[in-house]
């Protein structure tokens, strides 16, 4: 298994738009497939924001991250996110999801940014082993969600090192 994470492709967008759509449909019913497709299109220049990285297993598309300014505008004061973390769920458990999370961290580190945020509605406990923190409780489109940070220097950038054991 070799795992690869690089700028999104043109080429991966419809499977992305479509893995996106049906993960997070129900957060908010105003963006479909179409939306997310174009939305993608903006994503594959890395070296500012909006932008996605894939994760790909001996070439295949299994993942994505996307880094966003902002998730919410209600929360101007939290940037820039990480947003629709995602893993294929057959290829989940292989670390490809921290794998992809790293990488997002080192990109906002290259770019000057001190933080990262990010929404989850039930992952909070695999980021907080990653040394995430919670800042707030949150709704979304009415859906109760978590807002977590994490420092891109100092010690809680080191926590949480990936354990086999427990990373999804």
């Amino acid at each position: 298994m070799s795992i690869a994470i690089q700028a999104l492709e043109p080429r991966y967008i419809d499977q992305l738009a479509a893995w996106h759509q049906a993960q997070w449909y129900h957060l908010d019913d105003s963006v479909n497939e179409a939306v997310r497709r174009k939305r993608l299109a903006e994503h594959c220049d890395t070296r500012s924001l909006p932008a996605t990285f894939v994760a790909l297993e001996d070439g295949e598309l299994v993942g994505s991250i996307c880094l966003v300014a902002h998730d919410t505008s209600d929360r101007p004061q939290y940037s820039p996110w990480l947003s629709r973390i995602f893993v294929a769920p057959e290829h989940r458990g292989k670390g490809i999801g921290k794998a992809l999370i790293d990488r997002a961290k080192a990109e906002m580190r290259r770019q000057g940014h001190d933080a990262l945020y990010l929404i989850t509605e039930d992952k909070g406990p695999y980021y907080a082993r990653m040394g995430w923190i919670k800042v707030e409780n949150y709704k979304l489109n009415d859906h109760p969600v978590e807002i977590m940070k994490i420092s891109l220097h100092g010690s809680s950038s080191k926590r949480g090192e990936h354990n086999e054991k427990t990373d999804p």
